[in-house]
C-alpha cells in the first residue's frame, strides 16, 4: 500500500529533534525523581563513605530508568510521538500500510543510539531510516482514518515499555558494580559514644581556632578486628584554597589523633569541609592502619 503523498527531509529531522528535546525533558524528570526528599540531604555533608551519597546508585537509579525507557517508546501511541504529531507525521508497517506496533516502533528507536547515522540516512530517504528497515517501517504522512485500523491494548502498550526498561536495567547492574565505591562495613550498634565525645574534644581543643570537629567511633568492624572512626572537620576558614593546604590540615590534625589512638588499632576517614553560601569545597582521605583512595570533591 503506497502512501499518496512523500515525507520531506525538513519534516522528518524537524520532528526527530523536537522529539529528542521532548523525550530528553521526559527522562530528566524520572532521572531527578531521586533527588526529591533528599535533596536538601546532597548539600548537607556529613559522615558518609565514599559512595554512600550518590543518588543516582542503588534502588533509586531503577526509578530514573523509566525515563529512558519511555524516550524509546515514544512513538507507542498510534505511531505518533509528541514530534510526529507536531510534523503530522505517522510510523506504519510498511507491509500492511497500517499503522506500526508499539513493538515494532520500540525495534525502530533502538537505533536511535547510533543517531549520526541515523540522521545521515534520514536525509537520504526520509521514509526509512536504518531502524525502520529493521522494523520493518516507514514514515508517512498522517492519515486520521488509519487511527482505528490498528488500535493498541493496554498490554501491547506495556510490552516495549517492559522491554525497554528491562534492557535498561541489565545494563545498569554492571554499571552500578564498576562505578561502587569500596567502603568499610562497621557495626552501627558498636557505636561508642563516649570514646567519640572524647575525641572531639580533643580537636575542638587544640584545633578550634581553624574547625569544628565532629567525630563518631564504632568498636567493630565486620570481618576485622579494628575500630572505625570518621572524622569530620568543618573549616572556618577555606584552608583548602592554598596549593598544599590539604597536607597542611592533615599535618595538623592526625597527632591530635594518634596521641590518643594508636594508629594499628583502626581504620577510618578523615575529612575536611569549607561551606559558605554558594561555595563548598570537600577533601577526605584515609586514615588509621588500612589504606584508601584519596579524592577530593568540589
Amino acid at each position: 500500500m503506497n502512501h499518496p503523498h512523500s515525507v520531506s527531509a525538513g519534516s522528518r529531522i524537524g520532528s526527530m529533534l523536537l522529539d529528542h528535546i521532548c523525550m530528553t525533558v521526559v527522562a530528566m524528570i524520572f532521572l531527578f525523581i531521586p533527588f526529591i526528599g533528599s535533596f536538601s540531604e546532597i548539600f548537607n555533608v556529613g559522615h558518609e563513605q565514599p559512595g554512600e551519597t550518590p543518588v543516582f546508585s542503588g534502588p533509586l537509579m531503577f526509578i530514573a530508568i523509566i525515563g529512558f525507557a519511555l524516550y524509546f517508546c515514544k512513538d507507542s501511541f498510534n505511531g505518533r510521538s509528541i514530534g510526529k504529531r507536531a510534523a503530522r507525521l505517522q510510523v506504519l508497517n510498511s507491509h500492511t500500510g497500517e499503522v506500526a506496533s508499539p513493538l515494532k516502533c520500540l525495534v525502530r528507536n533502538l537505533f536511535i543510539i547510533i543517531w549520526p547515522i541515523e540522521v545521515i540516512v534520514t536525509l537520504i530517504n526520509p521514509e526509512r531510516r536504518i531502524g525502520d528497515r529493521v522494523a520493518g517501517t516507514r514514515v508517512a504522512p498522517y492519515e486520521p482514518t488509519l487511527r482505528e485500523q490498528r488500535k493498541a491494548g493496554l498490554g501491547q502498550l506495556l510490552l516495549p515499555l517492559v522491554i525497554a526498561y528491562a534492557m535498561f536495567a541489565v545494563f545498569a547492574f554492571p554499571m552500578q558494580a564498576l562505578t561502587a565505591t569500596e567502603q568499610v562495613r562497621f557495626d552501627e550498634k558498636s557505636y561508642n559514644e563516649a570514646a567519640s565525645k572524647e575525641l572531639e574534644q580533643l580537636f575542638n581543643q587544640q584545633l578550634g581556632e581553624y574547625c569544628t570537629a565532629s567525630v563518631r567511633v564504632y568498636d567493630k568492624i565486620e570481618g576485622q578486628s579494628l575500630k572505625y572512626i570518621s572524622i569530620l572537620l568543618r573549616l572556618k576558614e577555606n584552608y583548602l584554597e592554598a596549593d598544599n593546604g590539604s597536607e597542611e590540615l592533615l599535618a595538623q590534625s592526625l597527632p591530635v589523633l594518634y596521641e590518643k589512638v594508636d594508629k594499628e588499632t583502626f581504620t577510618g576517614m578523615i575529612k575536611f569541609v569549607y561551606q559558605r553560601e554558594g561555595t563548598m569545597r570537600i577533601y577526605s582521605t584515609s586514615i588509621g592502619g588500612k589504606v584508601r583512595i584519596t579524592h577530593i570533591d568540589d
